[in-house]
């Protein structure tokens, strides 16, 4: 949903004072966005003060309400309204003073012109039971493109850890659009019935389309079928957003002379480039799990899903006329809007491209990934797990002239207390490889066969102990826990069980040229480890030995241990693999 919501949310240890300061605060945004704004109809502003936010602590919240309108202008009417629903409000008229007693119905200033919805209102059905729900699914079933959107009741108190569960979800045609009731539906339907639903958004024959899906979908895992589904599981899904930009990127005069960073984020500013009136977005935050519906929550529900086929229409037609392909490859929409991102922000490093060495970052919690793909091609970089502290991290981002790599969220926070050029924000639901690319290009960073797996990927450690088989052997015998692995591994950390040869087939070579590059800082073992207790001497790390695997041990004759946190390496494809995996998405050459 909005700013608006999140900005009030709060988590459930908060002390009853701090919690009423809250709900003061949110009272006063909604009065504001009512009445100052224009932003919410009358209904949904009532919902919202009446039937949420207010019942929490009628006592003081009643009169603070009622106080907070009448220092506003234009507010009588709402005040009339909420005295008629409270009665009196506790005798709030004569301790205040209040003498305005206008009819208690809200006369809107000025009326602004919005999108109208196409569709006629006897195509737009409720379906709240089974017999509406599977009439629903054959029309849906026999169409060729279908928009989607969903609405919930906006949690404006409890906080935001769990989703608040869809209560509407709109399917539009181009004929006919249908709100599913999931109150009423989830009571009643079985999982068969469901079924039919995801065969929908599994077909390949019909066009799905969204705006900002993931949000939508999540908020489907109540439902078996959908548990585990995600966009970029359906085919031809396709979220118009990043379409629209990259349009907007390959021919500005699409839009106006608009280029990518100009087009609206929004649906309804995109509504507005297209069409020149924008959507009606004042019933977006109300009460969706209020039944029945009110008739404009109807309409407006109904239009969200609609004008997706409307957009997608002038879209594929304004294409066709300057003979830009339509649609676009298939990319999930974070993967697409990290691309767009990349395309269109300035490389850091015009003159010259720079060794992985020359930068070091710090990844955020939800980078791991991406923080691992960084050690594999030799960049010194550092992953703030859980653990660390908002002080921790920039104090270490700073002290050691690092990059923090965090979500766009977190760094329009964090990017004002570090340095400029510090800080930079990177999707969080792109895969990893695609995050990779977009730091690789951005920093302009060289990746070469020396750089490749010079660092270790669980610690970002970069000194190794050298040791032979014999020694390891000798630490094999001292550890309680080793184990002989059932599945072969090669170059890389003892813990993995990816099998990528055939070891009987093919015998373990010893340290060849490509592996010994790796490692660049090497130490001997018989210096740097204790063989009575198998640590590390330097730090106590205990060498990780448990799944070495003993048949595979009689043929590898040269291993590297990491000194930093004990992971054991030792040669094979796994150099190769990473190379050619590199070549395949673009970011060497072969």
């Amino acid at each position: 949903m909005t700013s608006s919501i999140y900005r009030f949310k709060m988590a459930l240890h908060i002390t009853d004072h701090e919690k009423l300061s809250r709900l003061r605060s949110a009272i006063c945004a909604f009065n504001s966005k009512m009445f100052s704004h224009g932003s919410m109809s009358f209904d949904a502003w009532l919902e919202i003060i009446t039937d949420d936010l207010v019942p929490r602590d009628p006592y003081s919240l009643r009169h603070f309400t009622l106080n907070d309108l009448r220092s506003r202008g234009n507010t009588e009417e709402g005040i009339a309204r909420l005295l008629h629903i409270w009665d009196g409000a506790d005798g709030w008229i004569e301790s205040s003073g209040y003498q305005g007693m206008p009819d208690g119905k809200f006369h809107p200033q000025m009326e602004c012109s919005y999108y109208g919805l196409k569709l006629p209102r006897e195509a737009i059905s409720v379906v709240d039971s089974k017999e509406t729900f599977l009439i629903s699914l054959e029309k849906l079933e026999a169409s060729d493109i279908i928009g989607i959107d969903g609405e919930w009741k906006p949690d404006l108190v409890e906080g935001h850890k769990n989703l608040q569960l869809i209560s509407i979800l709109q399917l539009a045609t181009r004929s006919h659009c249908f709100l599913l009731d999931f109150l009423q539906l989830c009571c009643i339907l079985h999982l068969d019935d469901w079924k039919r639903l995801s065969d929908i958004f599994n077909s390949p024959a019909i066009i799905k389309l969204g705006f900002a899906l993931d949000g939508d979908f999540a908020r489907l895992e109540e439902i078996p079928v959908f548990s585990k589904e995600t966009t970029a599981n359906y085919p031809n899904l396709f979220d118009v957003k990043p379409i629209v930009k990259w349009l907007a990127a390959k021919d500005p005069d699409m839009f106006e002379r608009r280029t990518e960073r100009e087009i609206p984020g929004s649906l309804t500013g995109i509504i507005n480039v297209l069409f020149g009136e924008p959507l009606d977005k004042r019933e977006q935050i109300s009460n969706w799990e209020r039944r029945p519906l009110r008739e404009s929550q109807i309409i407006y529900a109904a239009l969200d899903a609609f004008c997706l086929i409307e957009v997608w229409d002038v879209l594929r037609s304004r294409s066709a006329d300057r003979n830009i392909a339509f649609p676009p490859g298939k990319m999930s929409p974070s993967e697409e809007a990290l691309k767009l991102e990349l395309a269109a922000f300035p490389v850091m490093n015009l003159d010259a491209a720079i060794a992985a060495s020359a930068k070091k970052f710090i990844c955020d919690t939800h980078l791991e990934g991406l923080s691992r793909r960084l050690r594999n091609i030799g960049v010194d970089t550092e992953f703030a797990d859980e653990t660390w502290t908002e002080q921790q991290l920039l104090e270490q981002t700073m002290r050691d002239d690092r990059i923090f790599l965090t979500s766009p969220a977190r760094w329009a926070i964090v990017r004002k207390q570090l340095p400029r050029g510090c800080c930079f924000s990177i999707s969080n639901n792109a895969k990893a490889i695609r995050q990779l690319e977009y730091v690789v290009r951005m920093f302009n960073i060289a990746i070469t066969r020396d750089s490749v797996l010079s660092r270790c990927s669980s610690c970002n450690g970069d000194v190794f102990i050298h040791a032979t088989r014999h020694e390891v052997m000798l630490l094999v015998k001292l550890s309680p826990t080793s184990e002989v692995a059932s599945t072969p591994q090669s170059a890389q950390p003892a813990r993995s069980t990816r099998c990528t040869e055939n070891t009987r087939d093919n015998p373990i070579p010893t340290a060849g040229p490509d592996f010994a590059t790796c490692f660049k800082n090497v130490v001997e073992a018989r210096e740097t480890i204790d063989f009575l207790t198998g640590k590390v001497t330097l730090n106590g790390i205990s060498v990780d030995v448990g799944s070495l695997q003993e048949f595979k041990m009689s043929r590898v004759k040269d291993y590297y241990i990491c000194s930093s946190c004990g992971k054991v390496y030792w040669p094979g494809t796994h150099f190769g693999r990473t190379w050619h995996f590199l070549i395949a998405n673009k970011l060497v050459q072969a």
